[in-house]
């Protein structure tokens, strides 16, 4: 989403120009009110220019609380774009020092409400605004955008919603003071509550306006984002056929050009043919289970996809996913043993997903230690490779994940991980990536009972980084 810096920077000169011109037109009220009341009696006049004073500060911290939030919400808009890309560096920075000099004006208004033995509330209001403002600017300034605009959205945005309440309760006390004193000053009060009815209306018309102009520029805002989605999503379907078509063919490639080869020589070497067809199964089997993702990506889509559950032998499952595997070469040691409920098909499935990305992507070393741990069983598959760098860590069980126009796990569609802790939450369990002591870690954690299917009680981190190999559990290295 492309936004125009300097004409969104002319827009909030021109939005602020307008506010401090409603507040400049209330202080003239407020001092011709005053010298009104001056000319009809000087204990009237002193009332009057005091409830002026109070009005003007009142009106003055609406505004400066009005433009302390919308340029709140503007820094956190730029800092998000810039992240994204597709605004610039010294947009944000504009952005933000905007946002920290509203705040320090509001920081001023805080200090005469708090001052003011009639307005105590008022200030501590103004307090909590200012400082929970402050946080949003510095949580920007560190690049956290996403915590930033959490904590716009849910203390910020109810704070403002009560501040402004309560000003406007203050505003209409203060009103009806200087209404009650008009009645007292004759001729001149009467021509000061004319003033002020003839006013009121259009300040209510000028505010009403900037506040429809900004909606509308948030509802643009909105829609851009809504329209540089789906260019997104349309980008990222047309990636994810490139990289089926190019990972289907691979092993279909490899099983016809075996075929081919074992009909032209009538397989003539028994050695030769076994080692062939050990390659046909193995590539069969990595097709089998890319076809599987795929089925299985589009049932959960479409929340059709249907479990089975019983109690399992975890063992047992884990060794008929893997035999494929271990037969075609790949040196895989399993270990221990526990029961859980769950539905052995996808078991099989997270299993056989796990052991392939380790095969395809870990160290020589592959193991599998599965335990029980209370009410959950887990089945850890290890590997001694490099690891992964901390950018694809944070996105390794998103679907489809690309880095450009190249996937960031060669050798794969992108859904395997992603498809195995779809699966695992859907069985009450959790999948978890641990990196530690030069070992890769995924730990799938299951319900051990029935009752127990529940992804809200699943081991938290803590307890789920607990579940990994022992040492004691000799990894053997893949031929």
């Amino acid at each position: 989403m492309g936004l125009d810096t300097k004409s969104g920077t002319e827009m909030d000169h021109r939005v602020r120009n307008r506010v401090i011109s409603v507040v400049g037109g209330l202080g003239v009220v407020a001092i011709l009110l005053g010298l009104g009341y001056l000319f009809s009696a000087s204990s009237v006049a002193q009332q009057v220019a005091s409830s002026a004073q109070s009005l003007h500060e009142a009106n003055a911290a609406a505004g400066s609380t009005a433009l302390s939030r919308a340029s709140a919400a503007q820094a956190v808009v730029f800092s998000i774009d810039y992240e994204l890309g597709v605004a610039s560096e010294e947009a944000r920075d504009i952005a933000i020092a905007e946002a920290s000099k509203t705040l320090a004006d509001t920081r001023r208004w805080t200090a005469i409400f708090k001052e003011n033995s009639a307005t105590p509330a008022l200030g501590e209001l103004l307090e909590q605004f200012s400082v929970t403002g402050e946080q949003v600017v510095s949580l920007l300034v560190a690049g956290s955008s996403l915590d930033a605009e959490r904590v716009r959205t849910e203390i910020l945005e109810p704070l403002y919603g009560d501040l402004a309440s309560s000003l406007g309760d203050r505003q209409e006390t203060i009103l009806a003071e200087i209404r009650v004193v008009e009645r007292s000053a004759g001729t001149v009060g009467l021509i000061a509550r004319l003033a002020a009815t003839l006013l009121i209306p259009a300040i209510a018309i000028v505010v009403y306006f900037l506040l429809i102009r900004r909606q509308f520029k948030a509802a643009s805002v909105k829609m851009e984002f809504r329209i540089r989605a789906e260019r997104d999503l349309s980008l990222a379907k047309d990636e994810f056929l490139a990289t089926i078509s190019h990972e289907l063919r691979t092993p279909l490639t490899s099983i016809y050009g075996f075929s081919e080869y074992l009909l032209e020589t009538e397989a003539s070497d028994p050695e030769e043919t076994m080692e062939m067809l050990g390659l046909i199964n193995k590539d069969s089997a990595e097709l089998s289970r890319m076809v599987d993702d795929l089925l299985t990506a589009a049932r959960l889509e479409s929340d059709a996809l249907s479990f089975t559950y019983w109690t399992v032998d975890l063992r047992a499952e884990t060794e008929e996913a893997i035999e494929a595997m271990v037969r075609s070469g790949g040196a895989v040691s399993v270990r221990g043993g526990a029961r859980a409920w769950a539905d052995p098909i996808r078991v099989r499935q997270i299993v056989r997903n796990l052991v392939s990305n380790a095969i395809k992507h870990g160290g020589s070393s592959i193991g599998v230690h599965i335990k029980s741990d209370g009410d959950f069983a887990s089945i850890t598959i290890s590997d001694n490779g490099e690891g992964l760098t901390p950018e694809i860590e944070q996105r390794l069980f998103d679907r489809f994940v690309h880095d450009g126009d190249e996937s960031l796990l060669t050798g794969s569609v992108g859904l395997g991980l992603s498809i195995a802790r779809s699966l695992a939450r859907t069985m009450g369990g959790e999948i978890r990536f641990v990196r530690e002591d030069g070992w890769t870690r995924f730990v799938v954690v299951l319900p051990a009972q029935e009752g127990a299917s529940n992804g809200d009680h699943a081991p938290d981190n803590k307890q789920a980084n607990t579940v990994s190999l022992d040492r004691s559990d000799v990894l053997i290295g893949r031929s």
